[in-house]
């Protein structure tokens, strides 16, 4: 980045190399660990099998008694009691309490504990919520949640469902959203940001979304919203880190200081077929949609942006091993005079995507990622990966050449209760560095809202 892009020196905090070092070396033990137990479960199943009466005696049965005997004991082994840990069961009824979901994906009437669901960056997050699905003779479906974290970033969401307006086919529901997030990072805009100018700023966001999805053919859904979105961005409150309107000049960095309201309507379609949905092992989901944001204002800030996701997963040795792939691509597409607000620019880097990289690490008006992950079934509540990330942001679609795109090696746990990915822990390095990651989400759940 030239010099005029900056308004002053940056300081940087002191380096914890030591700290570094020891975080580092007890998770590389732990990578070990893990991997020698994966080694150890990869080996053919016969060897861990209870010993039937062929392989006791050598022999194979020649009486119809002895088949039926042999027959009984290799049922026995088949179906081995399995024991569920009191912890396991607590989860389920979180699960059924709406943990970790988001609005509108569940959970049983009344009070609700939740983790997750906030912006990336701001902390710890959980609260509450409150869900009925019988209100008004049960035409209306209710569901409003409450988040904070320790760095006093919070949000207040609510859906309303009408299911006398919906059929086993089609959904009808209005979400709306605010959101304080006091930590966002920026480091400048597009590829060439130096992870020497992070700065922070505030940012504060209303909207309310009317939905409407409905099913076509099988495994196919269309969609179609349409709401308003308000935004302002100021100073940014991360301790030791300068605000990003002291370093940038908003000349550059387009929409910085501004306040801005917009209408928005999208198109969407989905292809979606998979085993397991909250954790799958086979299939995939194939997702795009056409967005239209329009300045109400000035129509400075107008613009189009296409989202477009596919995730594929391949299975083998009996879905105890999964390949699973991911491309994904945000393009923006600005009329002359134009320009994207920095806040809703694609952004790359964080627990979600290139994970090597720092969170929101790039921002531009474009951006492509790709994924591959290798998983392992380890046991029924845990799966083990190792993934590589790659992509790039651009100002142009020409610019997102493989060329210069960016790189990134990890390890992953997945913890799963009832099919479902409720933890995650990463660990990843890139050219800028190791991060470790822990999120209550899956890495590629998609969430069906506008940013």
């Amino acid at each position: 980045m030239s010099p005029d892009h900056l308004r002053g020196p940056v300081e940087r905090p002191e380096s914890c190399d030591s700290v570094g070092d020891l975080v580092l070396s007890g998770i590389t033990r732990l990578a070990v660990a893990v991997l020698a137990a994966l080694c150890v479960s990869a080996l053919p199943l016969p060897v861990f099998a209870r010993p039937g009466p062929s392989s006791a005696q050598g022999q194979e049965p020649q009486t119809r008694a002895e088949v039926i005997e042999q027959q009984r004991r290799d049922k026995i082994a088949r179906l081995w009691p399995e024991y569920e840990s009191p912890i396991v069961t607590a989860l389920n009824q979180l699960l059924e309490r709406g943990l970790l979901s988001e609005a509108g994906q569940g959970g049983a009437n009344g009070w609700q504990f939740v983790l997750g669901g906030m912006r990336s960056g701001q902390g710890f997050s959980l609260g509450g919520g409150y869900r009925r699905t019988d209100l008004l003779h049960e035409s209306l479906d209710v569901r409003t949640t409450l988040r904070g974290t320790p760095q006093l970033a919070w949000m207040l969401d609510g859906e309303f469902e009408f299911q006398r307006l919906s059929t086993s086919r089609s959904r009808v529901r209005l979400y709306t959203r605010y959101e304080y997030s006091p930590q966002m990072d920026y480091y400048g805009p597009g590829p060439e940001s130096s992870v020497e100018n992070r700065t922070s700023y505030r940012l504060e966001d209303f909207s309310a979304d009317l939905s409407v999805d409905f099913g076509v053919a099988r495994n196919l859904r269309l969609g179609l919203r349409a709401g308003l979105y308000a935004a302002s961005n100021g100073a940014g409150k991360r301790d030791g880190v300068p605000s990003t309107d002291e370093v940038f000049d908003p000349l550059v960095v387009p929409g910085l200081g501004i306040d801005s309201k917009f209408f928005r309507f999208s198109g969407s379609a989905e292809y979606q077929w998979l085993d397991f949905p909250g954790a799958p092992k086979a299939g995939g989901d194939y997702f795009v949609e056409a967005i239209r944001y329009s300045d109400v204002d000035d129509q400075v800030f107008s613009f189009w942006r296409i989202n477009a996701d596919a995730v594929h997963y391949v299975p083998y040795f009996n879905k105890t091993r999964v390949i699973a792939l991911y491309v994904g691509a945000r393009i923006s597409i600005t009329d002359t005079g134009e320009r994207v607000p920095f806040y809703l620019q694609p952004k790359l880097g964080g627990n979600d995507n290139l994970r090597g990289f720092a969170r929101y690490r790039f921002y531009d008006d474009n951006m492509i990622l790709a994924t591959i992950e290798h998983r392992w079934h380890s046991f029924a509540g845990l799966d083990v990966a190792l993934f590589v990330d790659t992509g790039q942001v651009a100002p142009k679609i020409r610019d997102l050449t493989p060329d210069d795109w960016l790189l990134n090696a990890g390890l992953g746990f997945r913890f799963k209760v009832q099919e479902s990915v409720i933890m995650r822990i990463d660990s990843a390095y890139g050219s800028e560095g190791f991060r470790f990651m822990w999120t209550f989400s899956d890495i590629f759940k998609r969430r069906m809202r506008f940013p």
